[in-house]
């Protein structure tokens, strides 16, 4: 396994969960403190220069584990199930741009996560599984997978338990394949909506491309309630050897949830090499 971070492109708009600094003083800093990567959140796919970030990060010998999009959302409003056909259809089309620019970075997939809308219409469901299938259909030579994320019931009213993320992805899978398909894991809404959030990584285990760490309290790991060694044993015995990615409240400063997350998730890893 590896451990990267989340962190926002600069916009005008801010996500509490992202780490915002100057890109090469980040980079810098994780590379110090024994992180493998970076997981970019974009909020617009179309105004972010792919061969400056790319040369920033590899010049440092690190990698993209995924392309998170949320910042969308934020932003401008845009989201997959979204009952204003216009938005919807931006929506769509920064996707299919987020598809390309994950092929250009090599990384493991594009996160649905808050793009996906908040869900406050009844056909919200109906909706988001539409737009996919669009994405899909326009990146038909792709193999990157779009990563449905669960998140907790204050976020949005869809596919918020793995349950749900389970049935999700095995209807679209049947039309889209499952290459093109899949989960991301993240700890801290698994906490909100699971009764055990350790047997539902195994429910999902099969469908698992990606991983968010942060704690109970979405702090740093290792400042909540989480057991992480046996939460990352569990990983570990299922097959999982891509990424986690920190995805935490930077409090009290982006520098201290680094340096506790990579304490906490680094020195679990060692203990299986």
């Amino acid at each position: 396994m590896f451990l990267s971070v989340a962190y926002a492109i600069k916009t005008a708009k801010s996500y509490d969960v992202l780490a915002d600094m100057p890109l090469g003083e980040f980079l810098d800093l994780i590379k110090s403190l024994g992180y493998h990567g970076i997981e970019p959140n974009i909020a617009n796919p179309f105004e972010f220069d792919v061969e400056l970030f790319r040369d920033e990060v590899r010049s440092r010998g690190l990698r993209v584990s995924a392309i998170s999009t949320g910042l969308s959302y934020v932003t401008y409003g845009y989201s997959l199930s979204s009952c204003n056909d216009k938005a919807r259809r931006k929506a769509i089309e920064f996707f299919v741009k987020y598809v390309e620019l994950c092929e250009e970075l090599n990384c493991s997939g594009v996160v649905v996560g808050l793009a996906r809308g908040r869900g406050v219409s009844g056909e919200s469901k109906v909706l988001l599984k539409a737009s996919i299938r669009e994405v899909v259909n326009y990146t038909k030579e792709s193999k990157v997978p779009l990563l449905i994320e669960p998140l907790n019931r204050y976020e949005t009213r869809i596919v918020c338990s793995c349950a749900e993320a389970l049935r999700f992805v095995n209807d679209l899978a049947a039309e889209v394949g499952r290459d093109r398909i899949g989960i991301l894991f993240d700890t801290f809404h698994a906490v909100l909506e699971e009764r055990d959030p350790y047997e539902a990584y195994l429910e999902v285990r099969e469908w698992v491309r990606h991983i968010h760490v942060a704690d109970s309290n979405r702090r740093a790991p290792g400042e909540g309630m989480i057991d992480w060694l046996k939460f990352l044993s569990i990983v570990r015995s299922c097959g999982y050897q891509g990424f986690v990615s920190v995805e935490a409240l930077p409090s009290p400063t982006t520098r201290h949830t680094l340096e506790k997350a990579a304490r906490t998730i680094l020195g679990v890893l060692r203990v299986f090499s």
